[in-house]
């Protein structure tokens, strides 16, 4: 039996959502390069609310029942805002099994933004087809970014 078959993803529900919030931070924790200061998890667990009261529409990649990564994303902005993986589930087929449900709920194209040091996370979104759109400063930690765009001009 191999890790795809065992993985799913589907729209997130009221009881996923401390475990999205857990995934956020371990992930965050785990970047490559500068870690910018991450939030305690009970920050993270609020932002979680806040964002999809905002209009996030938030997806869960769960495996053996426990959920190991997290997509939301702003379809009306077409926007990924934010994509993370659970380390232990890393290179095992979540990060692009989220990617392809950003790409078919946005068909049209959309973009992302990403920590300029996060060397990993750059490899995976140019494998997976997204082009580099620019560079800039995130507007609540300061640090480098990159921007990247799937199917756009």
């Amino acid at each position: 039996m191999s890790d795809q078959r065992e993985l799913s993803v589907r729209p997130a529900e009221a009881g996923d959502l401390d475990a999205v919030a857990w995934v956020w931070r371990e992930s965050a924790l785990s970047m490559d390069g500068v870690v910018p200061d991450v939030p305690p998890l009970e920050k993270l667990r609020s932002r979680v609310d806040a964002e999809l009261r905002l209009g996030w529409d938030l997806y869960v990649a769960v495996r053996s029942e426990r959920v190991v990564g997290m997509l939301a994303i702003k379809p009306s902005d077409a926007l990924l805002d934010q994509i993370f993986v659970s380390p232990a589930e890393q290179g095992r087929g979540v990060g692009k099994a989220l990617l392809d449900v950003a790409k078919a709920v946005m068909p049209m194209g959309f973009r992302l933004r990403m920590a300029a040091s996060n060397e990993k996370a750059r490899r995976f979104y140019e494998r997976e087809g997204m082009a580099w759109t620019g560079n800039g400063i995130h507007p609540w930690t300061s640090i480098p970014v990159h921007f990247y765009g799937w199917n756009v001009d």
